[in-house]
């Protein structure tokens, strides 16, 4: 439903103020009711057809000058960027998009590596960083200490030169 009347209120404020330039508006969530208000509501149809245009011609009316005095109060670009409404970018509004999708990417990647070198579980239980029973602690020690040790056997073993691959 806010999607909608964010696409009817887009719509006015196209129709009605932008002409080549740039527009910033920001309008809070009760201005959107507020909004929606004026441009979705419709009478039941009792009354003459003109009675009905006329009205719709006020409310039109209405919803314009509170358009305008919105547009009048409404912050500047900087104030924007300070309440991180608007980003800081000395981009071209064409290339934006491409550059904060390649931000995006870019920090997916960084987040990705981190991810990749976080320390595991067992490592986490060796510098106690990870809480476990002492007897748990104890059987996960004696185990890889075995598997270490079976794996130390395994390379000290030394091939004659026919069998080595």
């Amino acid at each position: 439903m806010i999607f909608l009347i964010y696409r009817k209120m887009f719509s006015v404020l196209t129709a009605l103020f932008l002409k080549g330039e740039t527009l910033y508006i920001y309008i809070s969530t009760l201005d959107l009711i507020v909004l929606s208000l004026h441009i979705f509501f419709l009478p039941a149809l009792k009354s003459s057809a003109s009675f009905h245009e006329q009205r719709r011609s006020l409310e039109r009316a209405r919803t314009e000058d509170y358009l305008k005095r919105k547009i009048r109060s409404r912050p500047e670009r900087s104030e924007l960027v300070r309440m991180h409404i608007l980003e800081e970018t000395s981009a071209e509004p064409s290339l934006q998009a491409k550059q904060l999708l390649l931000k995006r990417a870019r920090l997916a990647d960084d987040l990705n590596d981190k991810i990749s070198q976080r320390p595991g579980p067992m490592e986490l239980i060796h510098k106690n960083i990870l809480p476990v029973h002492s007897s748990l602690k104890q059987a996960i020690i004696g185990t890889k200490l075995k598997q270490e040790a079976r794996y130390s056997i395994h390379t000290t073993v030394k091939f004659s030169p026919q069998f080595a691959v």
